[in-house]
């Protein structure tokens, strides 16, 4: 690994001040590095949490993994893609700025401009997306000239180049398809990249299949699409290019190596201080659930494991000081790992130092001398580019790109902790109405992430402080540690999936944090026993789903995907098949009636009750139509929509608009009797009122579970 030595002195009053981005509805407009005027205080909208701005990519929760920044070789500027969604164009915004550390210089911008990246990869054998934003990370030059990174144009996504001294930004590559991964050559005089090879080919051969008739085999995914998918992984071309002539050759093995890290710095890679000792983490042993351990070189070359238990958990990345004596590491700590922690350690002279200890999420950084680079965003404030001191913890704003949220009212955030039945912890952040001064409120429980800014859950399709602005309290829980974490059968990694769905133990896990979550709020005066709402996305789905059988309190419900159950081999094709059979459910046929009635809305669809609104991606209407069809042919008050060219996480802004407006219509008439008087709903609410005036006098509200019959 080429290692850096930043001597940049940063944390001068010059970085105190906030270099602020203003949010615009039309993308040509979107100026990043223009100052905000003055603006009345004034309610969240839709349009506010949608278009958030973002570093690396839209629209997503904090994910550990590669930086969205990059840091000059002179460790002076910093990098980043700025990218959001508009709502006018159904459409994101993307911006490439650069950030001076000493302060000396305002920010700029260099490009911008773009199509949404969506990440596209090989799961179960075969080609598909999920809807998931890819991250976009910008990528100095070694001579710190220039700038790469991903601008997609045209339905096609390539590497352009944009030059510090401000010259027009271009493209690089000329690749057939998309590009997957990329890099800098060491020396800088040349970048290298993969694509996918023979793609054409292959829809051209599927094509030619076709007039013979499709072969039903795992390449067959019919909740996807009535066509054989593109097995994966495809061959790739590795290409080395140089950037300002064109000219191209293969990548060399040194360049394959450079696109096999892809920008990742994983916790084993060895990082070398300026005295010549290293640093790294292990896992304790191979166990399921091993910690990470931090170990460094003595003098002699010798292994060292730092022994102090703030070394061992989950370590987010390692920095040498400048001077190459100390070491500097993130944590997650605490309960449920709820905070994020900053240590400074120094080889062989004593416990490592806490320098900081926050609930906000502290991810992507990068060392410049004194100070780590980070995106830092919290409950109530959106990622912002901040600089942290490694010694003191002084903090300083170097970009807040969502300026206008200051100006916002919004919900007050307390965060709480409790157990599940088990013992096991879980925290969950209580979002109440900003005019709150007592009494019981109707809850809904968002799901099944709790870190950064508090936004729609999962997925980003329940608006927490929509919710909150509604006159709503909400529970965002963040899961508790997997039953599998307890279960001593548990040896190895492969037994996790076993574990979690022998006698349903991980959606029990769930359910029992969801449950005690709201005893603790109707305990405490909050909650209205008789007005609590579920709501979830993907793993958030299956709770929902799994609370709605198991526990007969809540009196309206939401969920975004749908459904795994006794049909779902028949929809999602023989991949998926061979993949559930390997984690521990049983075949399609004949139906295991007793394993599958706690989880399934189809076997229990004659005694369920809760009104229940599915909105859910055409990707994946048919593992919803189903447990829909049942329910309805019992009476249940359950409605469904499906959204076009959309995935398992939606993507288009126009239709998250559409969830947030159906979800809020849909709670404030199941919890508050309000219904909005347009006309264009006029027929939406008359099918509501009808379940509603069909349904027997008062209802279940009772705690705890109960045993489907």
């Amino acid at each position: 690994m080429r290692t850096v030595h930043c001597a940049l002195v940063m944390l001068a009053g010059a970085v105190a001040s906030v270099w602020a981005v203003p949010a615009q509805a039309d993308c040509a407009g979107w100026n990043p590095v223009a100052a905000l005027a003055p603006q009345e205080t004034r309610s969240i909208t839709a349009r506010d949490s949608i278009e958030l701005v973002n570093f690396g990519r839209p629209d997503a929760e904090p994910l550990d993994g590669p930086t969205p920044l990059g840091l000059s070789p002179d460790c002076r500027y910093v990098a980043a893609i700025l990218q959001r969604a508009d709502l006018a164009t159904n459409s994101y915004c993307q911006a490439l700025v650069v950030v001076d550390l000493t302060g000396r210089t305002g920010p700029r911008l260099l490009d911008s401009g773009g199509e949404y990246l969506m990440v596209r990869g090989v799961l179960r054998g075969m080609y598909m997306s999920i809807g998931f934003p890819r991250l976009n990370p910008a990528r100095w030059s070694p001579d710190g000239r220039s700038i790469a990174y991903l601008k997609r144009l045209d339905g096609r996504t390539q590497v352009w180049r944009a030059m510090l001294d401000g010259a027009p930004a271009r493209v690089i590559t000329h690749a057939e398809d998309d590009i997957n991964q990329w890099a800098w050559s060491s020396d800088g005089q040349s970048l290298v990249y993969a694509v996918d090879r023979a793609r054409a080919a292959a829809e051209a051969a599927i094509d030619r299949e076709g007039k013979g008739g499709w072969h039903y085999d795992d390449r067959t995914a019919p909740q996807i699409a009535l066509r054989p998918q593109i097995p994966g992984p495809l061959p790739q071309s590795e290409i080395a290019i140089d950037p300002d002539t064109g000219a191209t050759k293969p990548a060399s093995p040194a360049d394959h190596d450079l696109l096999a890290r892809d920008g990742s710095d994983p916790l084993t890679e060895r990082r070398r201080s300026a005295l010549g000792l290293t640093a790294w983490a292990e896992r304790a042993s191979a166990a399921a659930f091993a910690p990470w351990t931090l170990k460094t070189t003595d003098a002699h070359g010798h292994a060292v494991a730092c022994a102090s238990s703030a070394c061992t958990g989950k370590l987010k990345g390692l920095w040498w000081s400048h001077d190459g004596k100390s070491v500097s590491f993130l944590r997650l700590e605490g309960w449920n790992d709820r905070y994020t922690a900053l240590y400074r350690w120094t080889p062989g002279q004593g416990q490592p130092a806490r320098v900081v200890q926050t609930d906000d999420v502290i991810d992507g950084c990068l060392l410049s001398g004194a100070a780590l680079v980070c995106v830092r965003q919290g409950a109530l404030q959106p990622p912002r580019l901040v600089a942290i001191g490694t010694e003191d913890g002084r903090q300083y704003v170097l970009l807040d790109p969502n300026p206008s949220v200051r100006y916002l009212r919004m919900g007050r955030v307390q965060r709480l902790e409790w157990t599940t039945d088990k013992g096991l912890p879980v925290y969950g952040d209580l979002v109440l109405p900003l005019d709150y001064a007592g009494g019981r409120l109707a809850v809904i429980v968002t799901q099944y992430w709790s870190r950064g800014f508090l936004r729609g859950g999962t997925g980003n399709d329940y608006p927490i402080q929509l919710f909150a602005a509604r006159g709503f309290a909400v529970l965002s829980i963040s899961r508790p540690p997997s039953a599998a974490s307890i279960d001593p059968s548990v040896k190895v990694p492969d037994d996790i999936d076993r574990a979690e769905i022998r006698n349903w133990a991980e959606r029990r896990n769930i359910n029992s944090a969801i449950n005690r979550g709201l005893d603790l709020l109707i305990a405490r005066g909050i909650a209205d026993p008789a007005r609590l709402a579920i709501t979830g996305l993907s793993d958030g789905g299956s709770a929902v789903r799994f609370a709605l059988i198991n526990t007969p309190r809540f009196a309206a419900a939401a969920m975004s995907t749908c459904c795994v159950d006794e049909a779902s081999d028949a929809v999602v094709g023989p991949a998926w098949e061979k993949q559930t059979r390997e984690m521990g459910y049983p075949p399609a046929f004949p139906v295991d009636r007793d394993f599958w009635r706690p989880y399934s809305f189809a076997l229990n669809a004659d005694r369920l009750s809760t009104p229940l609104l599915m909105q859910l991606a055409d990707y994946e209407l048919l593992t919803g139509v189903h447990a829909y069809a049942a329910l309805r042919s019992q009476g249940q008050p359950t409605d469904l929509y499906f959204y076009p060219n959309e995935y398992h996480n939606k993507w288009q802004p126009v239709h998250r608009a559409a969830v947030f407006e159906r979800d809020l219509d849909w709670f404030s008439f199941w919890l508050q009797r309000r219904e909005d008087p347009s006309p264009v709903k006029a027929a939406m609410f008359a099918r509501w009122r009808a379940w509603r005036d069909a349904r027997p006098a008062g209802g279940a509200v009772t705690s705890g579970e109960r045993p489907p019959s």
